[in-house]
């Protein structure tokens, strides 16, 4: 049997503007470690009309600073990123 104890689980609420914006409250930023550039997955179930956002962090900033090769193109930063992210959306689905 799984417990979920009141204190694990935090609701807080935001509003869609008319464009489809809405913002992350300061609480949730804080508790999932939210920053510029990370980026939201968003897993949808359809039949429970419900959504579930996993946190992705910014895979450019986990590269930055870590090649000094002046050759380097942006195609090869931009692929390593996003292998990177592939790797971290893998790893939450085997958990």
């Amino acid at each position: 049997m799984i417990r979920i104890y009141s204190w694990m689980i935090h609701m807080h609420v935001s509003r869609v503007s008319r464009k489809g914006l809405t913002s992350i409250p300061v609480e949730v930023r804080r508790l999932l470690d939210i920053e510029e550039g990370d980026m939201l997955v968003w897993e949808v179930d359809k039949s429970t009309n419900t959504a579930t956002v996993k946190v992705v962090k910014n895979p450019a900033k986990h590269l930055r600073g870590r090649y000094s090769d002046p050759n380097l193109v942006y195609e090869r930063v931009e692929e390593t990123a996003d292998k990177r992210l592939l790797e971290e959306l893998h790893a939450g689905n085997r958990a």
